[in-house]
């Protein structure tokens, strides 16, 4: 396993596009994340110092969304590229078992998504302090749970989606199935609010936004949103398991 994940590291980190696109996806969500929290007086029609530290910061986190959107192209493409270059072919004659493989890609992008969350949200929340002390404003500490609970929430958002295009990109052989499912998933909760609330309490906790907008306590506590937070966790992680084994399901059967 250890030379299949060498080996996985070399296929990304080794290319040019791999390097900068991944700068790009850092440099862009903080600038739009800065964007968003310096003219909340046009998009939300409040000046930033009448707003809440927790809403400066909530502001300046948007940035982060955009990171998963990138993170989820970033993967579908790399992954993607084994299958239309057909290379995917060295990779099976190297390691036959084709569990092992999905396993090692897996785990790479795992810890990929993990380094890239950690490092944009780090730096969107230095970038918030920032505009809070430019602002005469008072600091964004983590001692307060409401902010430390956001964070966290935020933080996983890009892994679950990083981790979620991979078995898809895996299961439909193409780039463009593995970011359509993703960003269908994303783009579900907005679509379901439109239907009745009898509706809404039986597909909108299910979904694993809703989820991490439960762990991130930006789900109201009379949303149908709400879970708590065990609830949430294992709703992400089924999420991920369930995509995984029909994405090594379909994987092991079809074939090359």
């Amino acid at each position: 396993m250890r030379n299949i994940i060498q080996a996985e590291y070399k296929k990304i980190f080794f290319l040019t596009f791999s390097k900068v696109f991944l700068t790009f996806t850092i440099g862009i969500s903080l600038l739009i994340g800065v964007i968003f929290a310096v003219t909340t007086n046009v998009t939300q029609g409040t000046a930033i110092t009448d707003l809440s530290v927790m809403e400066v910061v909530s502001a300046n986190m948007l940035g982060v969304d955009l990171a998963s959107i990138l993170l989820i192209i970033f993967t579908a493409l790399t992954i993607s590229r084994e299958f239309t270059a057909e290379t995917i072919y060295t990779s099976l004659a190297a390691v036959p078992n084709r569990k092992k493989l999905f396993l090692g890609k897996y785990l790479i992008f795992f810890l990929l998504s993990i380094a890239m969350s950690v490092l944009i949200v780090a730096l969107t929340y230095l970038s918030s302090q920032i505009i809070l002390m430019a602002n005469n404003m008072s600091f964004a500490s983590l001692a307060d749970s409401d902010i430390r609970q956001f964070v966290f929430g935020v933080l996983l958002m890009p892994i679950f989606y990083c981790l979620l295009t991979v078995a898809a990109t895996i299961l439909f052989k193409n780039s463009g199935g593995g970011i359509a499912f993703s960003i269908i998933i994303l783009a579900i909760p907005p679509l379901i609010q439109m239907f009745p609330d009898s509706l809404q309490k039986v597909f909108l906790p299910l979904l694993p936004q809703s989820a991490i907008h439960s762990l991130s306590g930006t789900a109201g506590a009379e949303s149908f949103e709400a879970t708590g937070a065990i609830t949430s966790m294992t709703i992400l992680i089924l999420w991920l398991v369930i995509t995984s084994v029909i994405a090594i399901f379909s994987f092991q059967k079809r074939d090359f």
